[in-house]
């Protein structure tokens, strides 16, 4: 602590001068950082099931897809059938679209004297409604199109864009938005799926960020000159904050690294948090000026004496954010790493850079170091704690208990369409969707064996059929049903006929047929070599919970029909990989409190040196994060990719109070004090600090309600409750069970002696 006392304070100029010069680095590479929303970007690159994904993209072709539902009083009018050819035209003509599938663009199988022929479904617009009413009648006759690309009422149709496999999806579904804006016709649009819910996200994000960081920014400095009432109280913390936020950015576009959903409220916690180390250091350097030191000698008093309480606490909230290390999700793996690194700069900014700009400039005893109505105020708290800590004490408890009681409730949920509410126009879509046509995500079967065997074509018609009656998905489309209306083709159209060949010979002939016919109609179900098949279904209900029931159904349904090791069967597809991304967020979240509760106990027994302050501090911030995880319970806010970040934030930096209320409170003892006094001594001493910290931070979040992103709302009330309960608990709770702990010894003292 001496040296570093010593280098800020020997050396001012050289030290600012060098911190400037790295920010200035730092901040080129800034520059350089973008945003994603990708849900790929979540799993690491050697991850079985992404690599699963893109395989069947890279064997049928595209696996993710754009939906655009197109609402109409009549779909069969002949206008509106022009609309959609219309707009499936100009659509299949942007880069990065593969195929768009809709009612003027699908092809139907028909048997003919020369042997079999794959054509259009409209080969000609219908121009007058007889036309449109015969075409309706065919449509609605068959499966394959009613309830897929055209609703039973035949008030929507749905255009099917599927994106090229190398395509960046996020940002053609932008181009589709702003595309389909200059259509001028008369029927209402709607898009979904999911890259065009992460467009969504990624514009709402970068629009929240702007809209809201200087508000944050604005509020934070209005608190602190509330506090200091003086430019450098505003300016110092600032500074530090600045340079962390800039090094931290410049880190992650030197590595390529880039904000998403999880790491995008980064800036927000950096500022609303990495200003706490000032204020702790400057109230201490006016509290030494007000004694009459001088300048150079209160900078040298400050530090000694908050220097090691700010490192304890830059450590532990370190820790706190590591623990993110132990997730599986990279981009939550990348949250634990920068943030930690921001914190880590900040604290160190704040006993280097501040320190060094104080040894330069004048400085007077600041308004806030006198008697203040708030100084009585704290008088009156130690004095309630002194003599009421029994009653603080079991109204916690009693509050922890209400609380928990919500834990059963909580639930996860990593479905993105869930971020937008009811109301919006994006959840408009996929409810529309959903309602219409199943949904607008697809699960992906992929079938690896002999696909010209009856038998396994056989086993995969009943393995369709099944879980087609489970409820849970659509209608599902595969090799089998391309063969069956073959076949009833082949046959004069007779229904008896929609069946799979039982000859081996017979199939190999149609499969012969239909590429004769058209060599790229089995591609997106079969791969060349007949030995891998994709069923593709669309999924009803994509919630956490409905994924699950699909993927147990799926399992149970293999081991019914595919019992032969000669035959593989995987499943895939986006929904797939919300649900592992659902079951890796709680996994990330269980191992990595773990950890945090570990380090921190283990930093605070190193540097605090007491195992009561220690063990006390980690107990309040395990009450504080069931509170936490109860309040979510209680309000039925999900776990989710991002309010999953906040017990880290909880533990990381809710104990910070702890740690400099337990650290004063020593200090005090050491000089002599006995329980009480002492107690005093940390509260009235440290609790103007925690208290403007608190409101500082607590500000800087609740300013997130006035997101348009439903996970950055919740996230902003949940940090600002448990940094509310970490600094009452650390006012209240430790201060209370020290005294209570301290009296309860000395009664059995004077038992023992008694006796």
């Amino acid at each position: 602590m001496k040296k570093l006392v010593r280098i800020a304070t020997d050396h001012p100029r050289a030290v600012i001068l060098i911190i400037l010069i790295l920010t200035v680095v730092f901040g080129f590479f800034a520059t350089r950082v973008t945003m994603t929303t990708d849900l790929k970007e979540f799993f690491p690159q050697d991850d079985h099931r992404v690599i699963t994904y893109e395989q069947v993209e890279v064997d049928f072709g595209a696996a993710e897809y754009i939906m655009l539902a197109l609402e109409a009083e009549d779909l069969f009018h002949p206008a509106t059938i022009r609309s959609i050819d219309l707009i499936t035209r100009d659509l299949e003509e942007i880069e990065g679209v593969a195929t768009v599938r809709s009612l003027t663009s699908v092809d139907e199988i028909k048997g003919t004297e020369w042997g079999l022929e794959i054509s259009p479904l409209v080969s000609e617009l219908p121009t007058t409604p007889e036309a449109g009413e015969d075409l309706r009648e065919k449509v609605l006759a068959d499966e394959l199109y009613s309830g897929a690309i055209v609703s039973k009422d035949t008030k929507v149709g749905l255009i099917i864009i599927e994106v090229q496999p190398d395509a960046d999806s996020v940002a053609l579904a932008g181009l589709i938005t702003q595309r389909i804006k200059d259509y001028s016709i008369p029927e209402r649009l709607y898009l979904t799926g999911t890259p065009v819910l992460n467009n969504l996200l990624a514009s709402s994000m970068q629009k929240d960020l702007k809209k809201l960081f200087p508000v944050v920014l604005f509020i934070i400095a209005l608190i602190l000159f509330l506090h200091f009432r003086d430019f450098k109280g505003v300016a110092l913390p600032f500074a530090t904050v600045f340079i962390s936020l800039i090094w931290t950015l410049g880190l992650m576009g030197l590595l390529g690294k880039k904000l998403s959903p999880l790491n995008a409220v980064m800036p927000i916690i950096l500022v609303s948090l990495g200003n706490a180390y000032g204020i702790y250091l400057l109230n201490r350097f006016g509290e030494e000026l007000s004694r009459g030191k001088k300048r150079r000698e209160a900078v040298v008093s400050a530090l000694i004496a908050v220097g090691p309480a700010i490192i304890m606490a830059g450590a532990t909230t370190v820790a706190g954010f590591a623990s993110n290390l132990f997730s599986d999700i990279t981009l939550m793996r990348d949250f634990g790493l920068f943030t930690s690194f921001g914190v880590a700069i900040a604290f160190a900014v704040s006993l280097t850079f501040i320190p060094a700009v104080l040894s330069l400039f004048p400085a007077r005893p600041p308004a806030h170091a006198k008697k203040t109505r708030e100084g009585k105020t704290l008088q009156l708290l130690a004095g309630w704690i002194n003599h009421k800590p029994r009653s603080i004490v079991v109204v916690s408890l009693l509050l922890l208990l209400t609380t928990a009681l919500g834990l059963p409730r909580l639930r996860t949920d990593s479905n993105f369409f869930n971020f937008f509410p009811e109301d919006s126009q994006p959840k408009i879509a996929y409810n529309l969707v959903k309602e219409k046509f199943t949904g607008s995500e697809s699960v992906e079967i992929v079938v690896e064996g002999d696909l010209q065997d009856p038998k396994l074509l056989t086993a995969m018609k009943g393995f369709q059929e099944e879980l087609k009656a489970t409820g849970i998905i659509g209608e599902p489309t595969s090799l089998v049903n391309i063969l069956e209306r073959t076949n009833q083709a082949m046959h004069e159209g007779n229904p008896d006929y929609k069946t799979v060949p039982d000859d081996e010979a017979l199939i190999a002939q149609y499969l012969l047929l239909i590429e004769m016919s058209d060599d790229t109609y089995l591609s997106k179900f079969v791969t060349p070599d007949y030995r891998q098949a994709r069923i593709q279904a669309l999924v009803k209900d994509t919630s956490s919970s409905g994924t699950a029931r699909l993927l147990a159904a799926i399992e149970e349904l293999k081991e019914k029909h595919f019992p032969s090791d000669k035959v593989r069967v995987t499943e895939t597809g986006i929904i797939v990989l919300i649900d592992a991304l659902a079951e890796m967020i709680i996994k990330g979240q269980i191992n990595g409190l773990i950890f945090a509760m570990i380090a921190v106990l283990l930093i605070l027994l190193l540097l605090l040196r007491s195992w009561q302050g220690s063990i006390l501090s980690v107990i309040l911030i395990g009450f504080v994060t069931i509170i936490n995880f109860g309040v979510m319970g209680w309000l039925g806010i999900p776990l989710d990719i991002v309010t999953v970040l906040i017990s880290s934030i909880g533990v990381g930096v809710g104990i910070d109070y702890s740690i400099h209320i337990y650290s004063r409170y020593l200090e005090g003892k050491r000089k002599g004090l006995d329980v009480k006094e002492a107690i005093t001594v940390a509260v009235t001493g440290t609790g103007k600090s925690i208290a403007s910290n608190a409101v500082a931070v607590i500000s800087g979040f609740i300013v997130l309600v006035f997101s348009t992103f439903p996970p950055f709302r919740y996230f902003g009330i949940l940090v600002s409750l448990i940094m509310f309960f970490a600094a009452a608990g650390a006012l209240l709770f430790i201060p209370a069970v020290t005294v209570w702990q301290a009296s309860w010894q000395r009664s059995n003292k004077k038992i023992k002696l008694e006796v």
